[in-house]
């Protein structure tokens, strides 16, 4: 992420600032070796808050590239934008002291300005009285003299008198020149400081708003979490539902089939209720059911199309998913939507519909209490009723349901109860 906001303030400005802090204990002086205690101050905690601020952006940076470490990150930004307020704070104080500065030294222009004009009013009173009385001071300065030597002497003294006036006018107009310059440096330094301020305001307001985005972004991770906890929850639900409603319907298929099995046989051996006929009836349709059943897994097949490249996504039983137990009721084979599904054995189709979490599934019944089922599929090519053959395409592995990737969900159930059906098949 570029960091645009990254500003250095201090060394660039605040120099500027001490070195026109100057002493004015003697008037028509400047002292240009003093630096204020005030100023250096500042310029020491702006050096701290910009090591920290420094410290902070590194922190921030390390943690942009975990995403999971958004919490932190939303930290790192506030951190950023409240040493950047401290450095605000501490720009706008230096900026009052400079402020206050220049107007010290307009009012010492002032004042010199204001004795400038009184030494020039004195002169100028002097030399016009010089002017009108200059014959009767020089006759007055002659009488009164002593000697020759004592008469150029008062001259002399009358001369030096207004050429000290001049001087004073002279170091006057000097100390105002400097006192000007000075007030155009502070100005300029204020005019920096003005334009600092102007990009720490955008800097708070560039990091505030990154901060204001990652904390959309965790909102939008809280929030889909908590959907995604319901949305689990409710599947959860829904499968284990469809399970019992399967185990159930099973087992009233497998006690009508072995019923009208045992009526076959007594109508056959004509048995009227003896005890011991439906003892022979009910063993001789267990017999049959394990025939049946025999007969099935002798001719089953491999349920997915042959060449196609499977794994073993998920086991049966136990498991972990999202941090919760869950037990898995089937076998997930993982391979490339669209792979043919075929029927693991001969058998009647018993269900051929829908469901929020299986999507598309089949139901086959094989006969001696066997049955299989096929989740997750794009397309169902039979139908309720349908009669079967091992190995006859029933459908295609898609991505319906409650499902993350593609795979066949295959569950074998025996007299309607799940059983694991690794044992049931040869894999390729």
């Amino acid at each position: 992420m570029a960091r645009n906001g990254k500003r250095r303030i201090g060394k660039q400005w605040t120099a500027a600032i001490l070195a026109c802090v100057m002493a004015l204990s003697v008037p028509g002086t400047i002292s240009a070796g003093l630096t204020d205690a005030t100023v250096q101050s500042y310029d020491d905690q702006i050096a701290a808050v910009e090591e920290k601020l420094k410290y902070a952006e590194g922190v921030l940076s390390d943690i942009q590239k975990y995403q999971s470490a958004a919490y932190e990150e939303i930290a790192q930004y506030d951190a950023v934008i409240e040493l950047n307020n401290q450095l605000r704070q501490l720009a706008e104080e230096q900026l009052n002291g400079t402020q206050w500065q220049i107007r010290d030294k307009q009012q010492s222009i002032e004042r010199t300005k204001e004795k400038m004009e009184h030494q020039q009013n004195v002169l100028l009173e002097r030399m016009r009285e010089s002017y009108m009385e200059a014959k009767v001071d020089y006759i007055e300065v002659l009488l009164t003299s002593q000697s020759l030597f004592d008469f150029l002497k008062k001259l002399d003294y009358v001369d030096a008198m207004f050429r000290y006036d001049q001087q004073i006018i002279g170091s006057l107009a000097e100390y105002q020149a400097q006192l000007e310059a000075d007030e155009a440096f502070l100005e300029t330094a204020e005019q920096a400081q003005i334009e600092q301020l102007a990009k720490l305001d955008g800097i708070i307001e560039y990091n505030q708003t990154l901060c204001d985005e990652k904390l959309a972004y965790v909102q939008y991770l809280q929030d889909n979490e908590v959907w995604w906890t319901q949305e689990y929850s409710y599947n959860q639900q829904e499968e284990q539902k469809l399970s019992d409603e399967l185990e159930v319907y099973l087992q009233e298929l497998e006690a009508e089939k072995i019923r009208q099995e045992q009526e076959r046989i007594l109508a056959e051996q004509k048995a009227a209720a003896d005890e011991a006929a439906r003892q022979a009836a009910l063993l001789a349709a267990q017999q049959s059911a394990a025939q049946q059943k025999e007969a099935a897994l002798a001719s089953s097949c491999w349920p997915l199309e042959a060449g196609v490249t499977v794994r073993t996504s998920s086991q049966f039983g136990w498991r972990r998913i999202w941090g919760v137990s869950d037990f898995h009721r089937g076998l997930d084979l993982a391979c490339p939507s669209g792979t043919k599904v075929y029927a693991y054995a001969a058998g009647k189709v018993e269900k051929s519909t829908y469901h929020y979490s299986y999507g598309n599934y089949v139901l086959i019944d094989h006969g001696g209490g066997l049955a299989t089922l096929y989740a997750h599929m794009a397309f169902r090519l039979v139908s309720e009723g349908d009669y079967v053959e091992a190995g006859q395409q029933i459908g295609a592995v898609g991505l319906t349901g409650s499902t993350s990737g593609y795979h066949l969900h295959f569950e074998v159930r025996e007299n309607g109860s799940l059983t694991d059906p690794a044992p049931y098949l040869v894999f390729p």
